[in-house]
């Protein structure tokens, strides 16, 4: 049977976007401010410095290295979530997580599905192996719906099998033991027939 794909989702890049903008934004005015510190310092303490001076002296290091932190996170938080994708099926849940690692999960392995408060727009899909969780998912709402209602799908036809698997045995027995009682003579092998039938639904 082929497999129906019944949503998917990418993360919303804007707001990954966002996170670099707002890290550039704290990296410039940072490496500025950094730089007239030191520079201020050295003019105050020692001797008006030049621009070559300041390029080759061990602070210029130590004000790109600070000034750069917050743009690396910003790549960072980017990477880590910016590509995730998500797509449901009838049958899996596949696409990718954090720095664009593929992960794809048989419905049958998966025990739950929550949304995470705090982090990102976060959807966790739980597995026997483990917690895998989607960021920046858009209308994370629906995908949560749709996932729950295929796990709910799966376990009422596992409930459904198993009461089917049982109903058969149990008129096994009942026919079995009427068989026992026709053998000993209590009934008759009309009375066997019919209650055969009865129980066979024929």
């Amino acid at each position: 049977m082929e497999e129906r794909i019944i949503i998917e989702r990418k993360s919303n890049k804007s707001i990954g976007a966002a996170l670099l903008i707002i890290a550039l934004g704290i990296t410039i005015p940072l490496f500025f401010i950094m730089w007239f510190v030191i520079n201020a310092n050295a003019y105050y303490f020692y001797s008006k410095p030049t621009m070559i001076d300041t390029l080759l002296s061990e602070d210029f290091f130590i004000i790109v290295g600070v000034a750069l932190i917050p743009l690396l996170l910003g790549l960072l938080f980017y990477f880590w979530f910016a590509n995730n994708q998500l797509t449901v099926t009838d049958k899996r849940i596949y696409g990718k997580v954090a720095f664009g690692k593929r992960v794809d999960l048989p419905l049958d392995s998966i025990s739950a599905v929550a949304m995470t408060i705090v982090l990102f727009y976060g959807l966790s899909v739980s597995t026997s192996s483990g917690r895998i969780t989607f960021y920046l998912i858009p209308k994370r709402n629906e995908v949560h719906k749709a996932i729950s209602d295929l796990i709910i799908e799966r376990q009422s036809k596992s409930n459904e099998t198993i009461i089917k698997q049982e109903i058969p045995q149990s008129n096994a027995d009942e026919l079995k033991k009427f068989k026992d009682l026709l053998d000993s003579g209590v009934i008759t092998q009309e009375e066997f027939e019919q209650k055969k039938k009865q129980l066979l639904g024929l």
